[in-house]
């Protein structure tokens, strides 16, 4: 960091180690979601989740530049970039810390409540309330700047149709920086979508396969509620602790693969499994729940 505030490269080294904490925290919600509504407390996820965004904070260019670049992640680094922003009016870059959704008010708040649970203490706290106070900030001025110029901050985000977090931290773009070096299109979905990238490493092969292909046939057929299908699938990976990203950001990557526009907002696990008034289940859950049986039980049987 320049004495003058920040130089442009320190800039691009602060985007790139910050969009990739937000990977850290993205499944944070998750987490959050199964305390507050299920009453589950996972008790050695919190501690892991923990220790990698303590980590982050702390050793900050070692996920992006190994130990040659100096990236610092402080209460003076984040005025400074705030600070950056506002003096070039750089909207795009705003944009770029604001847009992906971390709900970490959300996070802050369940925090607090698992704290209040027996050996519970985060030493990711003070940080976290840091990178929410930062952004919190930049999206002020954001929608202050977007208001001048006749328009809105979520009229400004909708026209960004891939983010720079995305191109950087999502599975389906990782090759793209690459394209013109190989020759290669690296947004092809059918070249670049792989539905392992989003399983747990020790998780078989087999499954994941059948898993694809029975995503790929309820596309294909598109039958009668063939989307709350899809959606219950990744939602019972996810409630059998199979995925390594997100729910939200599997079933997102799925949904645009497969090239279907609906809102993962609407296919959240909890509506998908709600039973009726009689405690019937949902048909597209029992489907799902059936088809994993079916592959649990050819993989013990092989």
């Amino acid at each position: 960091m320049e004495d003058g505030g920040l130089s442009k490269l320190d800039t691009w080294c602060l985007v790139n180690v910050i969009l990739r904490l937000y990977k850290v925290i993205a499944n944070c919600y998750d987490l959050c979601h199964l305390f507050v509504h299920e009453k589950k407390l996972l008790t050695e996820k919190w501690n892991e989740k923990d220790r990698e965004i303590t980590n982050f904070f702390r050793e900050p260019q070692r996920y992006e530049y190994g130990t040659e670049t100096k990236v610092e992640l402080t209460g003076r680094t984040f005025e400074e970039l705030h600070r950056f922003i506002i003096e070039r009016n750089d909207f795009a870059l705003a944009m770029d810390f604001i847009q992906p959704k971390l709900h970490l008010n959300f996070l802050i708040k369940t925090m607090k409540k698992v704290e209040a649970c027996p050996g519970m203490e985060f030493s990711c706290f003070d940080f976290v309330v840091l990178l929410r106070d930062f952004r919190a900030e930049i999206y002020k001025w954001a929608a202050v700047y977007a208001t001048r110029n006749h328009s809105t901050l979520e009229k400004e985000m909708a026209k960004r149709q891939i983010m720079t977090y995305s191109i950087l931290c999502d599975p389906k773009y990782r090759g793209m920086i690459l394209r013109e070096e190989t020759g290669h299109d690296a947004l092809d979905g059918e070249k670049d979508f792989n539905l392992a990238d989003f399983f747990v490493g020790g998780y078989d092969n087999r499954c994941i396969s059948g898993i694809y292909q029975c995503l790929n046939t309820l596309n294909a057929e598109k039958g009668s509620s063939y989307i709350a299908r899809m959606a219950s699938v990744i939602a019972i990976a996810w409630e059998k602790h199979l995925l390594c990203e997100s729910y939200n950001n599997t079933l997102r990557a799925v949904f645009d693969h497969f090239g279907i526009p609906e809102k993962i907002e609407n296919y959240k696990p909890s509506r998908l499994r709600k039973p009726n008034y009689k405690g019937t289940f949902p048909n597209a859950w029992v489907q799902a729940m059936h088809f994993f049986q079916c592959i649990e039980n050819a993989l013990s049987d092989s």
